[in-house]
């Protein structure tokens, strides 16, 4: 069974990401779904816009850095990598990390959205 990974399709640095996890992605136990797409109605469209979401074949989700965290696990060639960012230490710096740059990325949408608050 496959991962389902929410993805913002309108979002230039998400596809490039997307791209990039495809190519490690040897396997193919993941499976991208535009956010703009999802009939999930379990998350909000500001939770979707925020993080990118994972959910598991058993229905567990994992969102941000959980996310990036167990797809790495699930790739050959990024797995060791995957595995060590289940260090207990590591946990801050992987969610601060990966909030850094989901707040800086550059989105039609998220700016549209700043513009009109």
């Amino acid at each position: 069974m496959k991962d389902i990974v929410l993805y913002d399709q309108n979002c230039r640095f998400c596809k490039a990401t997307k791209r990039l996890f495809e190519k490690l992605d040897w396997m193919h136990v993941i499976e991208w779904k535009p956010l703009q797409e999802s009939e999930n109605t379990r998350f909000t469209q500001e939770e979707l816009m925020r993080e990118i979401h994972l959910i598991t074949p058993s229905g567990d989700v994992k969102k941000g850095f959980f996310a990036i965290r167990r797809m790495l696990v699930r790739f050959p060639l990024t797995g060791l990598i995957g595995l060590i960012m289940y260090l207990p230490f590591l946990k801050p710096a992987g969610r601060f990390g990966y909030s850094v740059v989901a707040d800086n990325r550059t989105c039609d949408i998220r700016k549209k959205k700043q513009e009109q608050t």
